[in-house]
């Protein structure tokens, strides 16, 4: 059977001058999203997001962040009855040290490196049901980006896995993963929103008087992938390269390591 992944963002992958109180630049934060199903998942998931555009107000849109408090929940709500599976790998770029300084801050490699985080995260879950290469495939939201040099990257590091974490690779085609234009996927849709829904758990800004919104996450918390236990953080969302790294909030902090959701595969 079939899966197919769709991927996107949140935050930007800039590193080499991040936001503060004080200054402009690229945010803290940086959310890679991941929303997979297999084709009668598909066809499921689309009709719920069809459900949803024809109950909000605003029909249409690209990016959560065009939503407002309300449509976020009733879709995060929605995304719940899913049958699919939910990831995210989160980074704070406060963190990055030694490794900032080895990619010279360019923002690509930093991309691949959460791309990677991401899909090792998603190829380890699917182990789980046997996978094989030719019954996977990624989509990527098309952003201005050196595919070559992702495709490259990702090869040698599933070639030549230096971790435990790579040798889940194996089942992916790294040539399977298609970028495309947001607007001719609507599935892309619902990888948005699982990193805008993570990435609310980081979010401290003047616009939200510095408090984070976790409801959305929690609302389709039950999608994420999990452990046997039913623990997400490790299976569902990744940190990078720890809860503790993150910096979060003592309450979001809470809610993640509290989260189950159910262990069973897609």
């Amino acid at each position: 059977m079939p899966f197919r992944v769709f991927i996107d963002e949140s935050g930007e992958a800039g590193i080499s001058k991040v936001r503060t109180d004080s200054s402009r630049g690229a945010s803290p934060y940086f959310v890679l999203g991941a929303a997979v199903f297999q084709p009668a998942s598909e066809i499921h998931a689309r009709t719920v997001l069809a459900e949803v555009k024809n109950t909000i107000t605003k029909k249409s849109w690209r990016h959560a962040t065009e939503l407002d408090h309300a449509a976020k929940v009733l879709l995060a709500r929605r995304c719940s009855e899913l049958h699919g599976r939910f990831f995210a790998v989160v980074s704070n770029k406060s963190t990055l040290g030694e490794y900032k300084d080895l990619i010279e801050s360019d923002p690509q490699k930093f991309y691949n490196k959460c791309l990677k985080y991401l899909l090792e995260l998603i190829c380890s879950y699917l182990q789980r049901v046997r996978v094989q290469p030719d019954q996977l495939s990624v989509i990527l939201e098309h952003r201005n980006h050196d595919y070559d040099a992702m495709y490259r990257y990702l090869s040698t590091v599933k070639e030549n896995p230096l971790y435990e974490e790579s040798k889940s690779l194996s089942i992916l085609n790294v040539f399977a993963i298609s970028p495309i234009e947001k607007g001719k996927e609507e599935l892309l849709e619902y990888a948005d929103f699982v990193s805008h829904a993570v990435y609310q758990l980081t979010n401290k800004s003047a616009a939200n008087y510095g408090i984070p919104e976790p409801r959305y996450s929690q609302e389709m918390s039950k999608r994420f992938a999990a452990d046997t236990q039913g623990k997400i953080l490790g299976s569902g969302i990744k940190c990078i390269h720890s809860l503790d790294q993150l910096e979060l909030n003592r309450d979001i902090v809470r809610i993640l390591e509290a989260t189950r959701a159910d262990p069973r595969a897609l």
